[in-house]
Order: structure tokens, then sequence, then C-alpha cells
């Protein structure tokens, strides 16, 4: 069969069309299924990202709450309101050598369990809070390891957290607004996270007992009292850690550490 030149190119042609008809049907099937264009998706993404919500404590809050078990764990999210009127009438007695003026915030008391408690504080929108007194918490078991989260809600009054324990660890979670002391006080170990460690100055170590002040130390102490932040834990028998709540936790340390590290 003999094809002319003219043939041969009308054959070309019509190949080079049906081939430009395929590209561009693969070209908007790819279209339908690519994501939109970048500048798109980067409007969307900081559109979502004005967006705000906003924070608010678990639970609504309370005042002056006590929970004294004998032979059981409290685990449990407290919500505290330290401006919270209640009145006294629907109050329980306060605790032997106390008054109502000695009155703790929060009270958690266990025999022989352990503690677990996430701890939230309501402050108010106001740079200084109209508070003039500290927020008070006490935690104590017998024979029970002790956890405790600090978490704030706006501009909170300082706080006195009193912990205590004989036989177990006790763990602190602090918020990185605290600002104030540290006495802990335990026959074994006690240990600071590292960025609370950069953040603190060593005031002393008598005996079981050592004494850190957190954040800037000069011109804020006067005259023998201090009124700010202070975390007090005693643990006679039981490991002490330290951390801010948003840091990772420490490493544990396995038998064999203990031992070269000693």
């Amino acid at each position: 069969m003999i094809i002319s030149e003219k043939q041969l190119q009308d054959e070309c042609a019509k190949v080079a069309e049906a081939e430009q008809d395929h590209s561009d049907a693969v070209i908007n099937a790819m279209d339908d299924v690519l994501p939109p264009a970048y500048s798109d998706h980067v409007q969307h993404t900081e559109i979502a990202s004005s967006c705000s919500t906003e924070f608010r404590p678990p639970s609504k809050p309370t005042n002056f709450l006590s929970l004294i078990l004998k032979d059981k764990p409290i685990r449990g999210c407290y919500v505290i309101d330290p401006l919270m009127q209640i009145p006294l009438s629907l109050l329980p007695p306060p605790n032997a050598g106390e008054t109502d003026q000695d009155r703790k915030n929060l009270y958690l008391c266990t025999k022989d369990g352990s503690i677990d408690a996430d701890i939230w504080l309501i402050g108010q929108e106001d740079a200084a809070p109209k508070n003039s007194s500290r927020t008070s918490i006490s935690l104590s078991s017998n024979n029970g390891s002790i956890t405790a989260k600090i978490n704030t809600v706006k501009v909170v009054a300082p706080f006195l957290l009193d912990i205590h324990t004989r036989d177990g660890r006790v763990t602190v979670l602090l918020p990185r607004s605290f600002h104030g002391s540290l006495f802990l006080t335990t026959r074994q170990s006690a240990k600071l996270s590292d960025d609370l460690l950069r953040r603190s100055t060593i005031l002393s170590t008598v005996e079981h007992t050592r004494r850190y002040f957190v954040g800037d130390i000069s011109h804020r102490l006067f005259g023998n009292d201090w009124n700010g932040d202070e975390l007090k834990v005693v643990s006679l028998d039981g490991r002490i850690i330290i951390r801010y709540k948003d840091e990772a936790e420490l490493p544990k340390i396995g038998f064999f550490s203990r031992i070269f590290s000693s």
C-alpha cells in the first residue's frame, strides 16, 4: 500500500490532536483532586488561628473546701475562688486548734490513702489582686503519696501550699507565675527540674531541709516576713519532685544509677 505525503501529514495531525485531547482530560481530572492554592490555604489557616475561645476551669468554683477521709485515696479536680463568700453556717467546724480565720481555702486529708489533686485557683482581671491575704492550701496523708498540680486562671493572689506525708513520695507541679520560697524536708532526695532550678536561688541546707527562692529575690523581702507564694513540703521517708506543670517529667533513676551517682 502506497501512502502519499499529504495523507501521512493528515494522519500525523489526527494523532497529535488526539494526544492533546487526552492530555487536557488528564489535567482537568488532576485539578479536581488537587488541594487549593497555597495562598488560599494560608489565608484559611490565619483566620482559624485568629479565633480564640475563653479559658474556663473544668467546674464551678468553691471556697473553704474540706475533704477528710480515713482509709481511702483522694483524687479529683478542685476549683477554688478565694474571694467567694460562704456563710459560716454552711461550713463545717474548724479543725482542732484553728479558728474561722485560720480556715484553709482547700484542705485535703487522708490517713492511709494517696492524694492526687488537680487544683485550679481563680483570680481577677486586675493586675493586682484585691485580696490581701494568701490563698491557703493544705494536703496531708500519713502513709500515701501526694501529687498536686496548681493551675491559675487570670491574676491570682499569692498562695501557700503546705504538703505533709510520712512515707509517700511528693510531686508538685507549679505554675510559671510562682514567685516565692520553697521549703523541702525529707530524708530522701529532693529534686527540682532544670528549668525551675535555673530560676531558683538556694538559701540553705540544714539537716534534712533545703530552702530555695524562685524568681528575683532582690528588693522583694521586706523585714522578716514573706507574704508571696510559698511551698512547704515534708515527706520524712519519701522523695520530693518539684517542676513546672508544663515541663516534661523528670527521668526516673534506676537502682544502679542511684548507686553510682551517690
